[in-house]
């Protein structure tokens, strides 16, 4: 199949952007860079320079829904989100297991070194089935989120987590997957990377234990 035929290949890349002027406007806890930019359109030229800002971590991110075979559970958290004090029902958010990629690690390093901070669990490489890895909001954020499922045993998971010199309050609890489905399903869980994890183990969960007792 050529590229003219495939519907899902770039019609461009990074060489048809053109980059005027890009200045950090903004840093504390989070960053803001502001870019002047212009790119090549589908109908032909260019666009004229543009000024968008863009929300910067400076770093990734990596989620990790962990999951115990033998019970059909999922560890699930809860905790403070300031971006969701608008929401109608709570800003305290149920997700999954995510951190930010420190220097020098890994995507996998990350997902193993932040479960056993937010609930306690020892993960090894081998226990980790990559899913994908997502932008959350492209229109603004940098930000590139990897998403593992892990298997685990989760009969000894405790109910609270997190790291205090990151003033982290989580509460820990474990659900059955098909509790998680449905309650993503309702809008109870609608933070998108437990979205996207709860609904791939859901749906692909004969791929991913082939997977991960292929190892």
């Amino acid at each position: 199949m050529s590229e003219s035929d495939n519907l899902f290949a770039p019609r461009f890349s990074i060489k048809d952007v053109t980059i005027h002027k890009k200045e950090r406007v903004y840093k504390q806890f989070f960053a803001m860079d502001r870019y002047e930019v212009s790119y090549k359109q589908f109908s032909g030229g260019e666009t004229k320079v543009l000024v968008r800002e863009i929300f910067e971590r400076d770093a990734d991110a990596v989620a990790v829904l962990v999951w115990d075979e033998k019970t059909d559970e999922v560890a699930l958290i809860e905790q403070f989100r300031p971006g969701a004090l608008k929401d109608s029902q709570s800003p305290w958010l149920i997700e999954i297991v995510a951190g930010i990629i420190d220097k020098g690690e890994s995507c996998e390093q990350t997902a193993i070194r932040e479960v056993k901070e937010e609930i306690g669990i020892d993960l090894k490489p081998e226990d980790l089935c990559f899913i994908t890895s997502e932008y959350p909001s492209p229109g603004g954020i940098s930000e590139m989120v990897t998403l593992y499922v892990a298997k685990a045993d989760l009969s000894n998971l405790g109910n609270h987590g997190g790291l205090e010199t990151e003033s982290e309050d989580i509460r820990v609890f474990k659900a059955k997957l098909d509790d998680a489905y449905e309650n993503v399903m309702n809008g109870r869980i609608h933070n998108s990377v437990a979205i996207i994890a709860i609904m791939n183990l859901k749906w692909e969960k004969a791929k991913i234990v082939k997977r991960l007792h292929n190892k």
